[in-house]
Formats: C-alpha cells, sequence, structure tokens
C-alpha cells in the first residue's frame, strides 16, 4: 500500500486508570477495564494527572502540536502541571450540568460515545440530519442557543452549563465561560478524529461507554483495511471558490483515508490549520496526472456533471482531465454527521472506488456515468 498506513504512524501508550468518570473527583470509572491499554491515533489531546492524581485533559492544534487549554473537574493546583500546559488556559468544568455544543460533529461524536445525556443545548440544531438524533433533542428539550454573531448571552446565564464545546480560534477568555477547545477536525488520521469522542464523554461523565464504542470503531476500520488492494490511481480532492482550487492536504484525515484504501493522494502540500489552497495553473498541472475526482458537495437533486460545471466553469477543465469523478452528495449523506463517527464506511467506499466499481457498500461515495459536458 502506498502512502503512510495505520501501523507505521507515531503512537503513544496511557492506561485506562486515567479515563475518568465524571462521578466524582478523582474516581476511577469502575466500568473501565483495568490495566487496559490501547493505541491512540489522535494527536490533538493527552491525559496528564495532577499533583493529587486527578485527570487532566490536556487540549492542542493537531498539526502544529501547538497548546490551547487544559481541563479538569476539580480545582487543580494549575502551575504544578508539566511545561508547557502551566502556561496555557485553564478550564475548570461543572460536572452535572450538562454542555453545549457549536457543531453537529460534536453532537454525533457524543453520540456514539453513548454521551447525550447531558447535551442541553446546540448551536446547530437546524442542521441535524440524523432523525434519531433530532428526535432525542426535542424528546429532551436540547435548546437552540443561537445567538447575533455567536451564542444567546441571556439564555446561555440562564443554562449555566458545565462546558461549552467550541472550535480551536475561541477566546477563551470570553466572558468567563468554560469554553473548551475541540480540534478533531484537524487530526491527521480518521482514526483520530473519531477517538475525540473518548475525551467528549469524559467531559459528559462517561469516557468508559466512549472507550468501548471507540474500540469497536478501531476494529472495524482495521477489517475494512485488510480488505484493500494497492492500487496505481492518483486521487485528489477538493473544488474551486473564488478563483482558488481549495482541498485537504497531504497531511488530513482525508488523505490517509485515500492511502488506506489503496490509492495515491495527489496532493503534496500542506496547511497547518485549514485547507489547502491552489491557483488554478497548479491545480491543472496537478490535475493532468490525477486518475480520479473526489467531490463533497451538496446538491437537492440527482447531481450531473452539468450541476458540477455550473458550480463553476472552470470544473469542466478538470472534468476534461481526469477518468473519473467520485461524488458524495452531503444532501443524501450525512457526511459532516453520523458520518463522522464511523470512518470505516469511508474507508470501505473508497475502497470499493478504487477497484472499479460503481459505489461503494455504505453508498456514501459513487462513481458518476462520466461524460463531460459540451461546450
Amino acid at each position: 500500500m502506498s502512502g503512510a498506513s495505520l501501523s507505521s504512524r507515531p503512537v503513544w501508550v496511557i492506561c485506562a486508570m486515567l479515563i475518568l468518570s465524571g462521578c466524582g473527583v478523582g474516581e476511577v470509572d469502575q466500568r473501565a477495564v483495568e490495566n487496559r491499554r490501547y493505541t491512540s491515533y489522535a494527536q490533538g489531546f493527552q491525559w496528564l494527572s495532577s499533583m493529587h492524581g486527578e485527570p487532566v485533559l490536556a487540549i492542542c492544534q493537531p498539526r502544529t502540536g501547538i497548546p490551547l487549554a487544559t481541563v479538569a473537574k476539580s480545582e487543580v493546583r494549575w502551575q504544578r502541571l508539566p511545561d508547557p500546559w502551566n502556561r496555557v488556559p485553564h478550564v475548570h468544568i461543572r460536572s452535572g450540568r450538562g454542555y453545549v455544543t457549536t457543531s453537529t460533529t460534536h453532537v454525533h461524536l457524543m453520540d456514539a460515545g453513548g454521551a447525550l445525556a447531558g447535551w442541553r443545548g446546540c448551536t446547530s440544531i437546524p442542521f441535524l440530519r440524523d432523525s434519531t438524533v433530532r428526535a432525542w433533542a426535542d424528546s429532551n428539550g436540547v435548546r437552540d442557543v443561537r445567538g447575533d454573531g455567536g451564542l444567546n448571552v441571556e439564555v446561555m446565564a440562564m443554562m449555566n452549563v458545565g462546558c461549552i464545546l467550541t472550535g480551536p480560534d475561541q477566546d477563551l477568555t470570553e466572558r468567563s465561560w468554560p469554553w473548551v477547545p475541540i480540534t478533531e477536525y484537524l487530526e491527521p488520521h480518521p482514526l483520530g478524529r473519531a477517538e475525540w469522542m473518548i475525551p467528549l464523554g469524559w467531559l459528559a461523565g462517561d469516557s468508559a461507554t466512549a472507550s468501548v464504542a471507540f474500540e469497536g470503531i478501531e476494529q472495524a476500520y482495521f477489517r475494512e483495511m485488510s480488505l484493500t488492494k494497492p492500487s496505481s490511481k492518483r486521487v485528489f480532492t477538493g473544488s474551486v471558490a473564488d478563483g482558488i482550487w481549495h482541498a485537504p492536504g497531504h497531511d488530513s484525515f482525508v488523505a490517509q483515508w485515500i492511502r488506506d484504501a489503496g490509492g495515491i493522494y495527489a496532493l503534496s502540500q500542506s496547511d497547518q490549520r485549514t485547507n489547502v489552497e491552489l491557483g488554478l495553473e497548479s491545480m491543472l498541472e496537478l490535475v493532468n496526472q490525477t486518475d480520479a475526482w473526489v467531490l463533497v458537495t451538496y446538491d437537492p437533486d440527482t447531481l450531473t456533471m452539468r450541476d458540477i460545471e455550473a458550480m463553476d466553469p472552470r470544473h469542466v477543465e478538470v472534468m476534461q482531465a481526469v477518468d473519473e469523478v467520485w461524488v458524495c452528495n452531503t444532501e443524501k449523506v450525512d457526511y459532516f454527521g453520523t458520518v463522522v463517527a464511523h470512518p470505516e464506511w469511508v474507508l470501505a467506499d473508497l475502497a470499493a472506488l478504487l477497484r472499479g466499481q460503481p459505489k461503494g457498500p455504505y453508498g456514501l461515495f459513487s462513481r458518476m456515468n462520466f461524460q463531460s459536458p459540451s461546450p
């Protein structure tokens, strides 16, 4: 297989004793398997221990390693933490008060890890696609906390939640709220992204259930990976916006998906914070050396080549250069929701397309009947 495989990625091992529940300060979750050790793929979090043995969640930017915050459920002598974690914002979350989410991704990782019980509010309820999750939110009174330019301050003050899950660019000092930065989308591996369900479960009070759930996902990913075959196909992703090609970089979890499925990710550039931006000349030079284009987009109907052309006329040049176009239509596939917690589904579909099949077993990606749009 080309590219970095799972077994070649750097790993670090921690003791399961640090995966604690929110039932009490410093109390080991007896539901976790004692002395269980596991391989970690996530690079955006790690577990520390306070001077009294209490767990501390340390969060960093996965691609750069820059520390962002430490999180604990009790008052910790932050200055006693190892450098550089003693010099970042410290968040004391209040157990038992629930949490607010600012992304559908957070919700579905919580759901997959069995941690929805503490969910109190969300800024993205209208964008939730999964009917089961929406029904849970309705029946349990999860509130829409959107406000002008962010959260509804009055509603948030009334709810007084234990923590607010946010992105890595949030000002953690704003209003002295208990912001917890979640950096899963910057993870370089699909399993690293899914592994965030463990610290999210810990924040909600049940890391043991989340740990077991992730173990099942990890095993399923390995099973799918064992079925893949090396392919010489070069694959790239992205689309044109404002005259610039935007695509996940070489060190993104999307690129790793393609490598783990047996393909070659064509883009060699990386970006530490976001997608790579390419000028059209560079993009077309890349495309001419590529076999397949993976397009994740939204279309209310059946997506056609003309629909892709309508997004930007320069897409025509891409379609003329490649042999295949693989599409995930997010109107029909909950790519930013349920799929986030099941990287093995994407892996299986990509592997099927690399083998020449018209679509994958999970129906997330399919190959378009290729016919370049007429001038």
